[in-house]
């Protein structure tokens, strides 16, 4: 069974969502689910784009006529009738939204609410027992002593340590998204954890995309790449790690790491003692509490100029061409201390990528590999194929999983994004479409060593991170040169088109393709996002508002214009 599902079992799930079926209905749905797996697939896409739809319409003016009040809404002469519903490809935009209203209207008069347990009923079973520059998501500073129940905790900058009620501790490394289910099971969902069990004590669960850990009284750090790859590290005692998609399990003691496969099977790889931070860094005296807030972004687009001279790769920018130069900084009070001043040039051979970064704690990078970015970078996203043009329309579907309910389709549904029917049969299926996974979307990753005193060139492909390189061979290179003042640093990069897969067709004047830009901040260690920039966005989409900041890389629609302008005469 394709998208297009039979009208008998399309006519079930809708009347499940309505809670319309009578007790012959749901075991012939039942019936219908467990004989076939693609119809299961149907099912659950079905449920995730209604539930999406719910939780988007939360609280927002709709503009809808006058709603009728509930007991209105309760009291009917009329029989629940089940219509099959005959959708095609193209009706999925209109039909939806359509859903989207029956389902707010049943969520106002009660009479379906798939998170019945609200944040008050659950009760705490966890608190914050430290924070250094800690903040969530959305910008508000992390407190001391706060209690929290289940749900997904999103820390976009700082170390955070949790106490949970079952004597288990957590120390979260920003940028990490972690759902707590309870206070022996939590999901990572991407970032960097390390769990600690009091002695004598085991049984903490964390699930990773790839990977079950089980703690067998000990201490280990878990890690979720951007790519979804899983790591599991054990620093004391020993852990049990499973495969998720494949049977493979072993025993796990102090001093081994273990990461997930294509396959999904188990590897061993090197131990790395400062793969995890594990304690709390020192503090200066002088140091404000929290970071910097994102920035609200004002660019919606960046214009790539052609170099007017030959550009020497050596953080003096003199030579450049400052016809697409951009200035952008974090909210105040930090507008003066966190910005960037960047330009980017092209010609037929080559990318350049040069920025003046505002930074009191600069080049001082000691990040692990994982999340060597959070020790302070800057990210160029670009998109090098034109057939793709603007806006991107895909995006990296687990980009969304820290926001309850909510699969980027439902984002989709009103970013004013053009898309074939085919393209939405896909995306209501739950496939990638082609921006997804294409090879010329690009995520190009600036930092600087201090550990080899050397740039760093990290490169990743599509929106699911595929193929990463790091320092790859092809000619690229990239000089850093401090400030005089120590506030700040200077970057310059020649980045070869061969490596961003475009170098038979390379980008033109005349084209309008997409990019984004971001800057990440450290701490004075170099080891703690201390906060992020985001610029170079899509304005246009009203319902990116409920996209955060953090995602938008993960989010085609997103992402701003790439302008190349043609060689001055």
């Amino acid at each position: 069974m394709k998208i297009g599902a039979s009208d008998e079992l399309r006519g079930l799930i809708e009347a499940y969502v309505l809670g319309a079926l009578d007790p012959g209905q749901i075991e012939a749905l039942e019936e219908l689910l467990l004989a076939d797996e693609e119809a299961r697939l149907f099912f659950l896409g079905y449920l995730d784009v209604h539930s999406g739809l719910a939780w988007e319409f939360r609280g927002a003016d709709l503009s809808l006529p006058q709603l009728p009040a509930d007991d209105e809404l309760m009291e009917t002469d009329e029989p629940a009738v089940i219509r099959p519903a005959r959708w095609s490809g193209g009706a999925w935009r209109w039909a939806l939204p359509l859903a989207a209203v029956v389902i707010f209207l049943l969520v106002i008069a009660g009479l379906w609410n798939p998170l019945r347990q609200t944040a008050g009923t659950i009760p705490a079973f966890a608190s914050v027992k430290a924070s250094l520059h800690g903040q969530w998501a959305d910008g508000r500073e992390v407190k001391i002593g706060a209690s929290l129940s289940s749900g997904v905790l999103a820390l976009q900058s700082g170390l955070v340590e949790l106490e949970l009620s079952s004597g288990t501790t957590l120390l979260l490394e920003a940028p990490v998204r972690l759902e707590l289910r309870d206070a022996l099971h939590g999901s990572l969902l991407s970032g960097n954890l390390v769990v600690k069990m009091t002695k004598g004590t085991s049984g903490f669960v964390v699930e990773m995309p790839q990977m079950r850990v089980t703690d067998l009284g000990t201490e280990f750090g878990v890690s979720v790449a951007s790519n979804g790859v899983s790591r599991v590290q054990v620093f004391d005692g020993e852990v049990l790690a499973e495969a998720i998609r494949v049977k493979d399990d072993r025993n796990l003691l102090a001093g081994e790491t273990l990461r997930s496969t294509a396959t999904g099977s188990l590897a061993s790889e090197k131990f790395s003692e400062s793969r995890y931070i594990r304690r709390f860094p020192p503090r200066k005296p002088d140091e404000m509490p929290g970071g910097p807030l994102f920035s609200q972004s004002k660019l919606d687009s960046v214009r790539i100029a052609p170099p007017k001279a030959p550009v020497v790769v050596d953080g003096d920018l003199s030579e450049w061409n400052r016809a697409g130069a951009f200035r952008s900084s974090c909210l105040p009070p930090y507008q003066n201390t966190y910005y960037v001043e960047g330009m980017m040039m092209y010609d037929a051979r080559n990318l350049y990528v040069s920025a003046h970064v505002g930074d009191p704690e600069p080049m001082c990078n000691a990040a692990g590999d994982e999340v060597d970015f959070a020790g302070g970078s800057v990210i160029v996203r670009l998109s090098t194929d034109r057939k793709l043009g603007w806006p991107l329309k895909g995006t990296a579907w687990r980009a969304f999983s820290s926001l309850p309910l909510t699969p980027p389709l439902s984002f989709m549904l009103s970013d004013n994004v053009e898309r074939t029917d085919e393209e939405w049969s896909a995306l209501a299926a739950g496939m990638p479409l082609a921006d997804s996974v294409s090879n010329r979307i690009a995520n190009i990753i600036l930092s600087y060593d201090a550990q080899t005193k050397e740039p760093r060139l990290r490169i990743q492909y599509g929106f699911d991170s595929h193929g990463e390189v790091l320092d790859p061979a092809g000619g690229w290179q990239g000089a850093f040169r401090k400030d005089a003042d120590d506030n700040g640093y200077t970057l310059e990069y020649v980045i070869p088109w061969q490596l961003l897969h475009c170098a038979e067709d390379p980008p033109q004047a005349g084209d309008v393709m997409s990019a984004l830009w971001m800057v990440h901040w450290s701490d004075t260690e170099g080891r703690l996002c201390r906060g992020q920039l985001v610029d170079v966005t899509n304005h246009q989409p009203h319902s990116l508002s409920k996209v955060p900041p953090y995602s938008f890389f993960q989010n085609g629609p997103c992402w701003g214009r790439a302008i190349y302008l043609p060689q001055e005469k």
